[in-house]
């Protein structure tokens, strides 16, 4: 089971409305500028705003006006809303948690110019249901709202889930949410070579910390990276960390070369683009963490970045296989990956741009026929613009959100 089942989001940069399903591997399939990445960054906006706090969250994207939706008309809030499935976790849970966990931000006068990015909005509702699947109504139900009540002299600065971290069953709810791991890589990153610290071994999601990550891997997990490598870069035969016991640490390949006993190694500095970015992608993927449940969820942009057509057989394997351990969420404007027998068009969700504002859907019934039926691949059908989601209209709201004024 996926961890996150259900995202509902409105008014969140250029998503008016949208209601998704997820499963184990989902992939936002559309054309440059669609509005992929802010699906993306609307599940790590939760995970920022639980860290670090909603008003530094906003900050760090530039403010309120940078996160709120600006057309056709400004939005005067934002809500994004969760259904997640928690597995259990023996010998202390006997079930699984299912629920819901959703939060509305608004502005506050605080947004005049002059104050800082993200001072000026202030959490409106925080909702937050859990139970077991089956006992909705049972003894294990828990949940809490809290509404913000300026009127009243009541200001929340943090989020409610994070001040009920330490208690059950929340806090496996906020760690979870909280590991979710969002790669987006610095070409810059991939290449350094880190200082070999005994506590590294997770690779950061900037790319830095590649070689420590490849170097905490299991003989197994480090096997596979290089079968999948080498099925995209013809010749290489092992990856693997520069010497394990210098100062410092790098990603290092071995190329088998004709007439030569002994195969050629290169260190990350000497690799190509295509090759640095494959491998950095590959240990997000596989790496120590994700294998071992730390990291819920895995979430890349572009993975076939650098990478040339012929590497999209691997790449949907190297991803699928991933998405068994840690749900997979990528985002591609490059349809290649599905143009295989054995690819699930139910794993696409289709991101199209109308007017400035982004729809987000299941591929159509008359697209998948298309396919179906040989008419046209899923790659010809994105060129040409005609892929269409399947989209609901947004349910009618009781409760409609209100600036301070």
């Amino acid at each position: 089971m996926p961890l996150i089942t259900r995202v509902r989001v409105d008014n969140y940069k250029s998503i008016a409305h949208c209601d998704v399903t997820l499963g184990p591997f989902t992939v936002l399939l559309g054309l440059n500028a669609a509005g992929k990445s802010n699906f993306l960054d609307a599940l790590r906006f939760v995970r920022d705003a639980l860290l670090d706090g909603p008003a530094e969250a906003v900050a760090a994207r530039g403010g309120w006006e940078e996160v709120v939706r600006r057309v056709p008309e400004p939005a005067r809030s934002c809500t994004i809303g969760l259904e997640f499935y928690l597995p259990a976790f023996p010998p202390d849970d006997r079930k699984p948690w299912v629920g819901t966990y959703e939060i509305t931000l608004v502005p506050t006068a605080a947004t005049r110019p002059g104050r800082d990015a993200g001072s000026g909005i202030r959490i409106q509702r925080e909702f937050c249901e859990m139970h077991r699947p089956g006992e909705q109504n049972g003894t294990d139900a828990q949940s809490f709202e809290v509404r913000d009540r300026p009127e009243a002299g009541r200001r929340q600065s943090r989020l409610e889930l994070s001040r009920v971290a330490d208690t059950e069953p929340f806090f496996k709810l906020h760690g979870t949410l909280t590991d979710m791991f969002f790669y987006s890589p610095a070409l810059s990153s991939l290449r350094a070579a880190r200082p070999n610290m005994p506590t590294a071994g997770t690779l950061k999601e900037d790319g830095s910390d590649l070689g420590s990550a490849l170097a905490a891997l299991g003989e197994r997990q480090r096997e596979r990276i290089s079968q999948y490598l080498g099925a995209i870069v013809p010749g290489v035969v092992e990856v693997g960390p520069t010497d394990p016991s210098a100062d410092y640490i790098a990603a290092r390949i071995s190329f088998a070369t004709d007439g030569h006993a002994e195969p050629h190694n290169f260190r990350a500095e000497s690799m190509s683009e295509g090759t640095i970015r494959a491998i950095g992608l590959l240990t997000a993927l596989f790496q120590h963490d994700a294998r071992d449940g730390w990291i819920p969820l895995i979430a890349v942009e572009e993975p076939e970045l650098s990478l040339h057509p012929l590497a999209a057989g691997a790449l949907y394997d190297a991803l699928t296989e991933a998405s068994e351990h840690a749900q997979v969420l990528a985002t591609t404007q490059s349809a290649e990956l599905f143009d295989r027998k054995e690819a699930d068009l139910s794993a696409i969700r289709v991101v199209a741009a109308e007017q400035g504002v982004s729809v987000i859907g299941e591929v159509d019934p008359v697209s998948r026929s298309i396919v179906a039926d040989g008419l046209a691949t899923t790659a010809e059908l994105l060129r040409s613009d005609q892929l269409r989601p399947v989209v609901d209209p947004p349910a009618e709201s009781a409760d409609q959100p209100e600036a301070d004024e």
